[in-house]
């Protein structure tokens, strides 16, 4: 009996790297999408809690508003780099999705391809075995004649 044999197999088996290649790099931009949210939540806490520090203080002077306003200043400007952070791997994710379901679409088509031809070449080995089969009974019962 014949082995099987895929022409396609290393293309398939590249494909396959290529899946594998794209899911980590999409991987790797929901961390960094996490990464980001987990910043944005830090950052919103700390406005927060410099709000409410200013209630604390029992004798304001001028230095202490020139520093919290320095410091509410420099959390704004982050924030304003965290939008746009965010805004960039929101789109890197949308094209990495993109990227990943292409991949992912070849690769399946390819196996597609490979399950019909190895179901092809079993009905072929089936045939085969059935006309050895007949033939050898032919034979044997043509010797008893």
């Amino acid at each position: 009996m014949a082995q099987f044999h895929f022409s396609l197999e290393k293309v398939l088996r590249w494909r396959a790297l290529e899946l594998a290649s794209e899911e980590a790099k999409l991987e790797l931009l929901l961390r960094e999408q996490l990464r980001l949210q987990t910043m944005r939540a830090d950052l919103s806490a700390e406005k927060s809690n410099l709000d409410r520090s200013l209630d604390t203080l029992p004798d304001l002077r001028g230095a202490d508003l020139r520093a919290v306003g320095a410091h509410a200043a420099s959390l704004k400007r982050q924030a304003d780099n965290l939008v746009k952070l965010v805004a960039k791997c929101h789109r890197d994710l949308s094209e990495q999705k993109k990227s990943y379901r292409a991949a992912k679409q070849r690769f399946r088509l390819l196996e597609e391809l490979r399950a019909r031809k190895i179901e092809e070449w079993r009905k072929e080995q089936d045939r085969e075995q059935e006309t050895l089969a007949t033939e050898s009974f032919l034979a044997s019962w043509n010797r008893d004649r």
